[in-house]
């Protein structure tokens, strides 16, 4: 069961369309302006609900030096089983918010969604090998949302 997120600024309820080339690199620049990205994040909580784990996750990240981190480090820090599961929460998480931008995020070759770019932009280029190791750079709208809704 998933508990939803209370005591937030319920004023935000707008959620705007953003096109998005899905290309390798074209995502690096803003995806979402602050409001949207609230307005986002307010519409996940109400729709499939954020969980404390997938709230703390967002708390480490925009905590963390330059709002930057890696699976391994998230997994480390919240005593996941593994940098997998924290992988795997990180992808559900920016997934619904992704949906809620009207946001497509590129796709390597024929391989798997990177969710995650709703979220972050990856520091060391697009590459990921899958170890756990590519730090992900919260981006910077989504920062200024997460302080601004005081979840951070």
């Amino acid at each position: 069961m998933t508990q939803h997120i209370a005591n937030v600024d319920l004023d935000a309820t707008a959620v705007l369309t953003i096109p998005s080339p899905g290309r390798e690199g074209a995502d690096a620049g803003p995806i979402a302006t602050t409001e949207e990205f609230k307005a986002a994040l307010l519409a996940t909580r109400d729709w499939i609900g954020i969980s404390p784990t997938q709230l703390q996750m967002l708390q480490a990240q925009c905590r963390a030096p330059d709002s930057t981190i890696s699976a391994a480090q998230l997994a480390e820090q919240l005593k996941f089983k593994n940098f997998a599961a924290a992988r795997l929460q990180y992808g559900t998480l920016a997934r619904a918010v992704a949906e809620k931008l009207g946001y497509a995020p590129p796709q390597k070759g024929k391989g798997a969604v990177r969710w995650w770019f709703a979220l972050s932009i990856g520091q060391d280029g697009h590459d990921d090998a899958g170890d756990g190791q590519l730090k992900w750079t919260m981006r910077p709208e989504l920062v200024a949302a997460l302080r601004a809704m005081k979840w951070a």
